[in-house]
């Protein structure tokens, strides 16, 4: 049992238990990422701009069933864009790419914006509109940017009497045939991201919530405030002999921190998780102090 209570041997032990359900969790997040919350019949349908890159390496087809009829989802697709309405996903990543705040989450419809026309950018010398029809699809695309080809469409249809289906794809097209796995990965997990909080923010707009996501300041706080908690066992682990608590602890906080990152809850489930990891943490930190404050007295 001394050995077990090694310092090393707990570090190595916890990366062991780290990082083997990462990497089986990551292997699989791919194909996750590929169809998300589409149909097959959605997955496997041709929509508008499906001919313009013919050999892809990457192909996405994301799906959303959103609570509100075409007419209401409409308006905040036809003014998707940079320097526009946004693309009512998280802002500061965005805008740290392109360095001069034109990233803007609208919260309302704008009028100015409601007529997009072919050769307009959504992205700034880099992404034009391609084709529109109003009500039905919105479609941007290039086919060589320094060697890439790129297409992104929004196609949306009734669904039931009252709601409305939402199917976003893209597609991502290099000069060769294939793309170094890392470098899929990195763009299929931070695009997605992006996309899927775009997703939200679409849906709640469309649904007339009056704070839509992504509330950007409260769900980074909350997952920084979950990777400190992790952080915090990680070395209650390395410094304490009971450390089989703060060992779940840590993982518990790794995989809320996946949730987070991927699934994209409710914020209010996000406070809540932590809170209850803050009080998990709290408690382990008093109980482990007793035996302590016994042994000096």
């Amino acid at each position: 049992m001394r050995i077990m209570n090694n310092g090393w041997v707990k570090f190595l032990l916890g990366i062991i238990l780290v990082c083997v359900p990462l990497f089986f969790i990551f292997s699989a997040l791919p194909g996750y990422i590929a169809t998300y919350s589409a149909t097959e019949d959605e997955i496997t349908n041709t929509y508008p701009g499906d001919q313009i890159l013919t050999s892809p390496v990457i192909t996405w087809t994301h799906g959303a069933s959103i609570s509100a009829p075409p007419e209401k989802v409409w308006p905040w697709i036809a003014q998707i864009g940079q320097s526009r309405g946004g693309f009512y996903s998280y802002t500061f990543i965005e805008n740290m790419i392109a360095r001069d705040g034109s990233y803007q989450n609208a919260s309302q419809v704008l009028p100015q914006f409601q007529d997009p026309q072919p050769g307009v950018y959504i992205i700034t010398d880099m992404l034009p509109v391609k084709e529109v029809k109003t009500g039905e699809y919105f479609l941007a695309a290039v086919d060589d940017f320094f060697g890439m080809g790129w297409t992104w469409g929004w196609y949306i249809k009734p669904e039931g009497t009252d709601s409305t289906r939402l199917v976003i794809r893209m597609k991502i097209q290099t000069e060769g045939e294939t793309l170094n796995p890392i470098a899929t990965w990195i763009m299929d997990a931070g695009g997605f991201i992006m996309e899927k909080a775009m997703l939200r923010g679409i849906t709640d707009r469309a649904e007339g919530r009056p704070f839509p996501a992504p509330v950007e300041p409260l769900e980074i706080s909350v997952w920084f405030g979950t990777l400190l908690l992790g952080l915090a066992s990680a070395w209650q682990v390395i410094r304490r002999t009971n450390w089989v608590y703060p060992l779940l602890l840590g993982l518990t906080s790794i995989a809320s921190l996946l949730v987070f990152t991927f699934v994209q809850p409710f914020d209010i489930l996000r406070i809540v998780i932590l809170i209850i990891l803050i009080l998990a943490y709290w408690a382990y930190i008093k109980r482990d102090e007793r035996p302590q404050e016994k042994e000096q007295k």
